[in-house]
């Protein structure tokens, strides 16, 4: 109950404050130099003849009768020369006279403590009202000492129109824009839901089946994880493709991400190893390269706030998506900037990030976990390296003691793990081995001999595994980063889309398996016990 009180009065003091700020301004607003106002906004306006123009577009589009009513407004009014020129048209309430009223009051008091103010106008833009020295500006036009006050507001006098600015979804898919093809792939996911308890039944129609003034919800999922190009009250940088850019945008990503399709045959051997037949070039694996293309193809696209790419630290910037891009102003080298009331669109014609910064990562498989690993003739034990020296090498702080259940060497222990996402492109294998001491201080070293194994799908659609890879021999005293093979994918087996789209593939088509590899005459000198800590892909750009 207290808890509650305390809240109460929170809300009271709050509320106390924001009336007490209001006063202040009808203080100032309806005694400026003594003099109580009693005309309202129109009128003086009217009573101005150096704005007369903007008047007149008042009238003649309804709006007079707005902003003479008691509701609080600042009107920032071009004067006369600003409108010389000026033409009616369909837009004229939208992206001009709404983009020059703002609801509640300001006056130079309101940049007594800050030095701007980001000031959202009735067309939901937002425009910035600033002071700089003894003077002032508005969406950066030098406002005159010409302020004006009124019974219900103020009026600002500015000598240039304030420019009107689509935000950045408005922009990319404004006609003859260019960007139609990212604006087609960013509208892919809008959805409108009819909100039923916000509209209004206006009567029935001939089926006697009630007709809504509706009202819809709006959401676009994969603007809301990267970027909220749409909202006014959020700032972004945009690199935008143009339709040229989009095909060369496509071209260099979506060789990355060519996939097999649906699995025709497949069988284990008494191991679990794998082989299986899948089609090629069907409707599934045509699918499934599209959507992945499309989504790696854009995910790197924003960034936060007004981003000035040539002046980033260390000459990189950080995508929406996490990515760390590198060499910032390369990226942008060429780009036209466009300004929109959201931040700024940079539309380019080729794409220049680097495929190692947005999806061409290094895959890390850690050994000690379990799902798509299986073992055979062997206990398998997860171990901490928590208490050692080797805490800061050992990844994840874990790693997995595969120990021989049997002494035959014929069936030497075996463990085969799953690697996920791997793209269609060169990467260098390598595993990882910790010695006995990561777990425990104070053991005795020892080494193994290991073979590897590499099943993965072939470019005839067949997953099978390659020949033996002969490994070399553990360090008993210290990590072991030891070379697997340089492998080329021919497929990607990618399943990393945080969208739902298309059936997925088979999430385990590439798989490596590790067996010890020690002789009945070489147990004195080696153990057949594997440490394993993990697995890593490391991509090799071309």
């Amino acid at each position: 109950m207290n808890q509650i009180k305390k809240y109460t009065g929170l809300i009271a003091l709050s509320i106390g404050l924001f009336c007490s700020c209001q006063d202040a301004y009808l203080d100032e607003h309806y005694s400026w130099n003594g003099t109580a106002q009693t005309r309202n906004l129109m009128d003086v306006m009217k009573a101005d003849t150096s704005l007369s123009s903007f008047c007149q577009v008042l009238k003649n589009q309804g709006l007079d009768s707005l902003i003479a009513t008691d509701q609080s407004f600042t009107v920032w009014a071009p004067d006369n020369n600003a409108m010389a020129g000026y033409v009616e048209d369909a837009n004229t309430i939208g992206q001009f006279l709404k983009n020059h009223i703002n609801r509640f009051l300001f006056s130079p008091s309101d940049l007594t403590n800050t030095s701007s103010l980001r000031i959202k106008m009735l067309d939901g833009k937002f425009q910035e009202y600033a002071k700089w020295g003894s003077a002032y500006t508005f969406a950066g036009i030098s406002m005159s000492n010409q302020s004006k006050m009124a019974s219900n507001g103020i009026v600002h006098v500015l000598s240039q129109r304030v420019p009107f600015y689509f935000n950045m979804y408005e922009s990319i898919k404004q006609p003859g824009n260019n960007t139609d093809s990212i604006a087609n792939f960013l509208k892919s996911f809008d959805v409108y839901t009819f909100n039923l308890s916000a509209s209004t039944a206006i009567g029935k129609n001939a089926q006697g089946k009630l007709v809504y003034d509706s009202v819809f919800d709006y959401r676009n999922n994969w603007m809301r994880k990267y970027g909220y190009a749409y909202l006014e009250d959020s700032l972004y940088t945009m690199i935008a493709p143009t339709n040229s850019g989009w095909i060369d945008n496509h071209s260099k990503v979506s060789k990355y991400f060519k996939t097999f399709g649906n699995c025709i045959t497949s069988s284990v051997n008494a191991i679990n190893v794998p082989t299986r037949t899948y089609k090629l070039n069907d409707a599934l694996a045509d699918s499934l390269t599209r959507a992945y293309t499309l989504q790696n193809m854009c995910k790197d696209l924003f960034f936060r706030t007004k981003s000035d790419p040539m002046s980033a630290p260390g000459d990189s910037l950080i995508s929406t998506s996490g990515s760390i891009l590198h060499q910032a102003s390369a990226i942008f080298d060429g780009a036209t900037r466009e300004t929109v009331s959201n931040g700024f669109i940079w539309k380019s014609d080729v794409r220049k990030q680097n495929p190692m910064d947005c999806f061409l990562k290094t895959i890390r498989v850690e050994a000690e976990n379990t799902t798509n690993r299986t073992d055979f003739y062997a206990t398998v034990t997860t171990r901490s390296a928590t208490n050692t020296n080797f805490r800061d090498s050992v990844s994840n702080l874990r790693y997995i003691e595969v120990v021989q259940t049997t002494t035959s060497t014929r069936t030497q222990p075996t463990v085969q793990f799953s690697v996920p996402n791997t793209l269609a492109a060169k990467y260098n294998v390598y595993v990882v081995f910790a010695p006995a001491s990561a777990y425990m201080t104070g053991v005795t070293a020892d080494s193994v001999r290991v073979n590897f194994f590499l099943n993965y799908v072939h470019a005839d659609g067949t997953m099978k595994e390659d020949a033996v890879i002969s490994g070399s021999i553990t360090n008993g005293y210290k990590m072991t980063k030891m070379f697997v093979k340089q492998i080329v994918l021919p497929f990607s087996n990618y399943s990393a889309s945080p969208f739902s789209g298309p059936k997925k593939q088979d999430a385990d088509a590439m798989k490596l398996r590790i067996q010890a590899n020690v002789g009945a005459t070489e147990t004195t000198k080696l153990t057949r016990t594997m440490r394993i800590d993990c697995i890593l892909l490391e991509p090799v750009n071309e």
